[in-house]
């Protein structure tokens, strides 16, 4: 935020004003989540399953929610159907022609009608698939938008999550200190929340400055002391250069 940080603590004793000035080098730090994900509905319709709550984990590709599909099994089941009987006319015309007595235009509509009928069911396939919501990575649910048996359209989202094993620190640092600091080195950042202090090397200095605060944006690795020390995004601490 500021590069030098002055304050004075005004403090009245016996009716004194005593002015204490205070310097300090340290510029705060925040937690985030690499991985996170806000899943929504795909198509629209009745949440006919949910079966996460706020706060649960789940893993890599486990079944989130589902959109009612049952019609759409239905049709699945009479193309299905057509499909063999489309198979069957396919092949009698094939062997009819053959000896002329079809015409090729008579196999060709059959032929069409059969090809009509696979991508009937290869786009039922999709909206069925399309009406499933599946965990893209193993994570911890932060939100849930939506209940069960709610109406839910396209793009709704329905929850939230993000992995709690890609973590990493951030912080916004002046540029002239920013410039200075070394990819791979340990620094110590405080989380008063904690009340710890946490070692973590320094990754990435994003090649870009903030032209209003004059800033670089810093990123730390979180340690392993960090996860087993109960950090978690949105965590605020600070790092102080004055004692680096």
């Amino acid at each position: 935020m500021n590069c030098k940080l002055f304050w004075s603590v005004a403090l009245a004793i016996l009716g004194f004003i005593v002015i204490e000035t205070v310097f300090a080098d340290t510029y705060p730090v925040v937690v985030e989540a690499e991985a996170t994900a806000v899943l929504s509905a795909e198509r629209e319709g009745v949440l006919s399953e949910l079966n996460v709550a706020e706060g649960g984990s789940v893993q890599k590709g486990g079944l989130i929610a589902v959109v009612y599909h049952k019609d759409l099994e239905f049709r699945k089941e009479q193309g299905v159907a057509k499909k063999e009987y489309f198979a069957v006319k396919v092949e009698n015309l094939t062997k009819l022609n053959e000896k002329g007595l079809v015409t090729d235009e008579e196999l060709a509509r059959a032929k069409m009608e059969q090809h009509i009928n696979t991508m009937d069911i290869a786009m039922i396939d999709a909206e069925i698939a399309r009406s499933t919501i599946l965990a893209p990575f193993s994570g911890i649910v932060t939100a849930r938008r939506v209940n069960p048996h709610e109406w839910v359209r396209p793009g709704q989202p329905v929850i939230e999550l993000y992995s709690p094993n890609d973590l990493r620190i951030t912080g916004d640092i002046p540029a002239k200190i920013a410039s200075g600091l070394k990819k791979g080195r340990s620094y110590t950042l405080t989380f008063q929340d904690l009340q710890k202090d946490i070692k973590a090397n320094l990754d990435v200095i994003i090649p870009q400055i903030n032209v209003k605060s004059n800033t670089i944006k810093v990123v730390w690795n979180v340690p392993k002391s960090g996860y087993k020390a109960g950090l978690l995004p949105g965590m605020k601490g600070f790092i102080d250069f004055g004692s680096e």
